[in-house]
């Protein structure tokens, strides 16, 4: 068995950091989902911004940042990098709150997973921004469950319904899982149309979801020998990683998958019926006393549209 843990590295020097001003004008990109937008708050032209960009994804020799149109978007890399360096800065923003420095009325910071901040939550923040110009949204990436006692958290986009008291709970995405690959790889192991065939593919796991391919082949195919994963990633996000590289087969969660399977990156097998994951139900979580909180409205209504979306792009995928 094979475990992947995100940013395992055999070279134990650490590489050399881009320079601030490149980090700042991305951050400001990923947060607003405009050039323009992100000069603004910089104080800088939009050709200054764009030149840090170029420089930023030059120093990583890799792209960033893709123009749609007059729009522009995150690649993959870029919005897993965002993830990161958006909380990186709400780290130094949270420093100036504490000194009094900036106002706090106006900024609403919630926690969402990493998946979900690469899958939803990133590629729709210039939508956030139009509909609620007056609030500055900051969002942490992280994997751990908040403690409202203690964070510095307004909300939360969270994993199941913990019975926690004083916090109020929304249902976002009701979750489900479906096998799904690199469409290189399916080609290279020929046509897969019943439960044996899938099982001689290498298996994706991810650790903080254990037994679930287990579960799955029980169900659909209880005479099959048990099967264990060859491939195990630290998280979602790096087993999803593994899959787009075509190193093998993932029981991926949907629909905050649904963008991977429209963009080609992944291929999904609807042979069988999705396999029901209550316990990987997202939720938007937040303190009772914030129940008619303006900010904490407006970033709701944001998530449902956004899980909507989510929803009815899965429902096309046939999943």
């Amino acid at each position: 068995m094979l475990i992947v843990e995100a940013g395992s590295s055999q070279n134990m020097s650490s590489p050399a950091l881009p320079p601030l001003t490149s980090l700042r004008a991305f951050e400001a990109i990923a947060r607003f989902g405009s050039v323009k937008l992100a000069a603004e708050s910089l104080n800088l032209t939009p050709s200054a911004v764009s030149h840090q960009i170029r420089s930023l994804e030059a120093h990583f020799g890799m792209q960033l940042v893709e123009r749609k149109g007059r729009n522009i978007a995150l690649t993959e890399s870029g919005a897993v990098y965002a993830a990161s360096v958006l909380n990186a800065f709400n780290e130094l923003f949270r420093a100036s709150d504490i000194l009094g420095v900036r106002k706090h009325d106006r900024v609403v910071r919630v926690s969402v997973t990493p998946t979900f901040a690469m899958l939803a939550a990133l590629p729709n923040l210039e939508r956030f921004r139009k509909a609620s110009s007056n609030l500055d949204l900051r969002l942490e990436a992280r994997n751990t469950t908040v403690d409202f006692a203690m964070d510095s958290i307004d909300a939360a986009v969270q994993l199941g319904t913990p019975p926690v008291p004083g916090l109020t709970f929304h249902r976002l995405l009701r979750s489900r899982a479906a096998p799904c690959a690199a469409p290189n790889l399916l080609e290279r192991f020929g046509p897969i149309s019943t439960v044996k065939d899938l099982s001689k593919l290498p298996l994706i796991e991810f650790s903080t979801v254990p037994n679930s391919w287990r579960a799955w082949f029980q169900a659909n195919d209880p005479d099959l020998p048990s099967i264990e994963p060859e491939l195990v990633g630290d998280s979602l996000l790096t087993a999803l990683q593994m899959a787009r590289s075509g190193m093998g087969v993932i029981l991926a969660p949907f629909p905050l998958v649904s963008p991977m399977i429209t963009s080609g990156a992944l291929k999904v097998l609807t042979l069988w019926p999705s396999f029901k994951m209550d316990s990987r139900d997202f939720y938007f979580t937040y303190r009772k006393l914030h129940e008619t909180s303006g900010r904490i409205k407006a970033v709701h209504q944001w998530l449902k549209v956004i899980a909507r979306d989510l929803e009815a792009e899965s429902a096309m995928l046939g999943v």
